[in-house]
């Protein structure tokens, strides 16, 4: 087959839900285009095109187009962007492309998500959804050498603000027990959290840490006071996981509120985890009590007792544990055919024709962007 998939290209959300498939869906012989605008061209027409969330604005005319011309359409999508809280870094902007999210989500021929969970939610606008994981390309991951000192961390993106303070009240008093080394990795691009705070206050003013992100930053902040820990910033994409093995984690923590958007989530930082080398600690709470062994109520006792049992235990035993799991369950080699499977139309599992001279109309007047 001959797929197209419009998304952008710097997120974690393009990483696993494009460049990891569109790489093992080549490897079984198909043709895979990424594009992240308009600006589409091929020689050759697709079988299928997948929309990644709703970061292709045109979307609509060439659903339009596609249904005219017998080209499959599968909307992907790996959160409920209608459930997304008001202190979610990213809600303001995406209340503008809910019309687009629901436009794809009721339009497309196949809904594709990460979970079962999510897929309840999304089968209220489309009855025809499949559950595609989020799964590892091991390849990427080698863990370090673990040193002498115990390395507990966190990495993701901003929009946490709210969940890292489940955990920090219990890492504060456990610090002052045991002599671990705190790590916290992504958030932003300032060299450290002090400067993000100068930043956000330049850019935004005083008014912002009103808001309900801006208050949350504030809660954070204030939780990681008297916490002695070390900060990486984020990098690009294309790095993240050799960053996340250089960290060298011991154990890797997934505090996570228990709110509808968090419950339609899938176990990312689990798998991350695992693939570097560090045991995973999670919140008792969708979506991380299907699958992690390790996880605590979100209280403090209960997170106190599951970390410092972590910390006091034979890690190296857990943890393969958990990697071989991951490594069995969410292992892009045997998920890739379900990718396949969303992609062709009934009956077809062809390899794409040799290329001929077509272009994806109606927009094909510029040169396609690379993967």
């Amino acid at each position: 087959m001959n797929i197209f998939i419009f998304t952008e290209t710097h997120s974690g959300c393009y990483k696993w839900r494009g460049a990891i498939p569109a790489k093992y869906l080549r490897r079984r012989g198909h043709t895979v285009q990424i594009f992240s605008d308009k600006s589409a061209r091929s020689n050759v027409g697709p079988d299928a095109i997948i929309f990644a969330k709703t970061h292709f604005a045109e979307a609509k005319p060439l659903v339009e187009w596609c249904k005219k011309n017998s080209v499959r359409v599968v909307f992907d999508t790996d959160d409920a962007l209608d459930l997304v809280q008001p202190e979610n870094l990213n809600y303001a902007g995406l209340q503008q492309t809910l019309p687009a999210y629901e436009f794809l989500l009721k339009e497309a021929d196949v809904v594709t998500t990460t979970t079962d969970t999510l897929a309840a939610h999304l089968r209220n606008w489309n009855p025809n959804v499949a559950v595609i994981p989020n799964s590892v390309d091991a390849d990427e991951w080698t863990p370090k050498p673990r040193g002498d000192g115990v390395r507990i961390g966190w990495t993701g993106s901003p929009t946490h603000f709210a969940d890292l303070p489940i955990a920090l009240d219990v890492v504060r008093d456990l610090q002052k027990k045991y002599p671990f080394t705190v790590v916290l990795q992504g958030i932003c691009l300032e060299p450290s959290l002090e400067a993000l705070h100068d930043s956000l206050l330049r850019r935004r003013g005083k008014q912002f840490f009103q808001t309900p992100v801006g208050k949350s930053f504030k809660k954070f902040l204030e939780k990681l006071s008297g916490i002695r820990y070390e900060f990486h910033p984020s990098v690009p994409i294309e790095d993240h996981a050799r960053k996340v093995c250089d960290l060298a984690l011991d154990i890797g923590i997934a505090p996570l509120l228990d709110d509808r958007f968090n419950r339609n989530k899938s176990c990312i930082k689990y798998y991350e985890y695992a693939m570097s080398g560090a045991v995973t600690v999670a919140s008792r709470v969708l979506p991380y009590s299907t699958e992690v062994p390790i996880t605590a109520k979100n209280k403090r006792e209960a997170w106190t007792q599951q970390l410092e049992f972590a910390l006091t235990t034979n890690r190296d035993s857990l943890w393969r544990e958990q990697r071989d799991w991951v490594l069995t369950n969410r292992n892009i080699e045997t998920t890739a055919p379900l990718w396949e499977q969303a992609c062709a139309k009934r009956g077809q599992a062809r390899i794409s024709p040799p290329l001929r001279n077509s272009c994806l109309s109606p927009f094909c007047p510029v040169e396609h962007a690379s993967s």
